[in-house]
């Protein structure tokens, strides 16, 4: 079974809440429910406590467009997904331009959140993932000497042992034993392999 899926649901009108809850337990989706956007602020501070948000668009006080707003400026990578009536559409597509996943209209489709919802956390858990192999793969070029990150860079751009000797001013054997050595460092199983993280490791410096 996969993760369970922790989810901040927020929504002024008290039987959305309880309905959408009951439906979501049913599907492995642990729903934590707020009446009003600022309360879902005060109860998460700077903790990420949720996989996902679903909030509607129009609330006293805060609204879904500032929510998604002060979510985002606070560097959270939690998704958001908005229900939105009729009228709201216009304010969703801003929220979405804002950072928003997704918006869902009234009357609402309980399957189509559901699916937006496991949607919008299996991307944003696959982000982690990608993110926290990069800073590995980081970490491993870091350990790499200045002239075997010399001799990564002009592998990476397709120079052959004996060019990169000549550039460098070595001969092709010790560019040969560089390389071997910063492809076994840094997990590289072929020069595919190795132009990818450069290129990687590059676009992230």
């Amino acid at each position: 079974m996969a993760d369970a899926i922790r989810l901040a649901l927020i929504d002024d009108d008290a039987a959305v809440c309880d309905s959408l809850q009951l439906y979501f337990a049913r599907h492995n989706v642990s729903v934590t429910c707020f009446h009003a956007a600022d309360q879902y602020l005060k109860a998460v501070s700077a903790r990420e406590l949720f996989d996902c948000i679903v909030t509607d668009v129009r609330m006293p006080g805060i609204s879904g467009l500032d929510l998604v707003r002060r979510v985002t400026g606070r560097g959270s990578s939690c998704p958001i997904i908005l229900i939105t009536g009729h009228g709201d559409v216009d304010m969703a597509v801003s929220a979405v331009k804002s950072g928003a996943f997704d918006f869902i209209e009234k009357p609402f489709d309980e399957r189509r959140l559901l699916a937006s919802v496991r949607d919008a956390v299996a991307k944003s858990r696959s982000r982690a993932v990608d993110s926290a192999e990069l800073a590995g793969m980081q970490a491993r070029v870091e350990l790499l000497s200045a002239r075997q990150r010399q001799v990564m860079e002009l592998a990476a751009s397709g120079l052959s042992n004996k060019e990169i000797g000549a550039r460098l001013n070595i001969s092709p054997k010790t560019v040969e034993n560089h390389r071997a050595w910063v492809m076994e460092r840094i997990g590289a199983r072929n020069v595919a392999e190795l132009v990818r993280i450069a290129m990687q490791v590059r676009l992230q410096a």
